[in-house]
């Protein structure tokens, strides 16, 4: 095959195809505990958002509520992944083997909002307040929001933290009305959300009764929750607007190629380089909307 300029954007047409196909298979499921955050900055600001719960009795002049005090801020970072091929697999006509390399590389590349997701997660660290984003006695006025739960998975465990989170009031004290919806665990835990969640007939100490939390909150398997995390859990709230964790965007890029007789690659090392720029970061910043299990 001829190292032309036609050759040279044929191939990366084709490179191109397979990395589009790859973005496409990534997994999304993240997308239901976590909100995209469109950036423009390089630095992305999270306000302590006071938890009111209720509508007032209009009496007197309005109570306004702003997003003012203390940040979170989350500074976006760089993400890069280059692949090359060989000038002289292009000659010789033997690049079959780099559509799924690129395939691969879009999967990858789309997947690092998830990766980042479930970072976010799992080890938060702390939130804008300045205290540990999963902790048991957070002061909200006159309410405490405990978002913590020790131990593993169970029956018990998640009865405690569904019926922690219908407490929740805001700072005056009035309810927050939270109706936790999402189960979030890694493979290891997904047999046993199963059992809480979907099975028919649950063991009541020697007899069998039909289970009452069949279907309350759907269950979402992160193929990223393994290794350190593989054990947590984590009960979610997701229909009030914001979710607990919060993805930002800065920059998706396009396929770059250096495949020119000038590019060094091609002068020095007799090879195309193809790669991606991904800029991004992700934060935990509801801590209403979330209870850690076994942290």
């Amino acid at each position: 095959m001829d190292l032309n300029v036609n050759t040279m954007d044929a191939l990366f047409t084709a490179l191109n195809a397979s990395l589009n196909k790859g973005i496409a298979q990534a997994w999304n499921g993240w997308q239901k505990f976590a909100m995209v955050i469109n950036s423009n900055s390089s630095v992305e600001r999270y306000p302590v958002m006071l938890i009111e719960g209720t509508m007032r009795e209009w009496i007197g002049p309005r109570v306004v509520h702003t997003l003012s005090g203390k940040t979170l801020d989350v500074r976006n970072r760089d993400y890069e992944h280059t692949e090359s091929v060989s000038r002289n697999d292009i000659e010789d006509d033997t690049i079959g083997l780099y559509s799924p390399v690129f395939e691969a590389m879009g999967v990858n590349a789309a997947n690092l909002w998830g990766m980042l997701a479930t970072e976010a997660l799992c080890n938060p660290g702390n939130w804008a307040d300045g205290a540990a984003f999963y902790k048991s006695d957070r002061q909200f006025g006159r309410a405490t929001i405990n978002n913590l739960v020790s131990g593993e998975l169970s029956l018990e465990n998640y009865e405690t933290a569904r019926a922690r989170m219908l407490s929740f009031c805001d700072a005056s004290g009035s309810p927050l009305g939270l109706m936790p919806d999402l189960l979030v665990v890694g493979p290891e835990l997904e047999g046993v959300a199963k059992q809480i969640l979907k099975a028919d007939l649950v063991a009541d100490g020697t007899m069998t009764v039909s289970n009452v939390h069949k279907d309350e909150a759907e269950i979402v398997v992160d193929p990223f929750m393994v290794g350190d995390h593989s054990a947590k859990w984590f009960l979610i709230c997701t229909t009030r607007g914001v979710r607990p964790v919060a993805v930002q965007k800065r920059k998706e890029g396009a396929l770059i190629r250096w495949d020119a007789d000038s590019d060094v690659c091609v002068k020095e090392h007799n090879r195309n380089d193809y790669g991606l720029h991904y800029r991004g970061a992700a934060a935990a910043v509801g801590p209403h909307l979330v209870i850690g299990g076994n942290l």
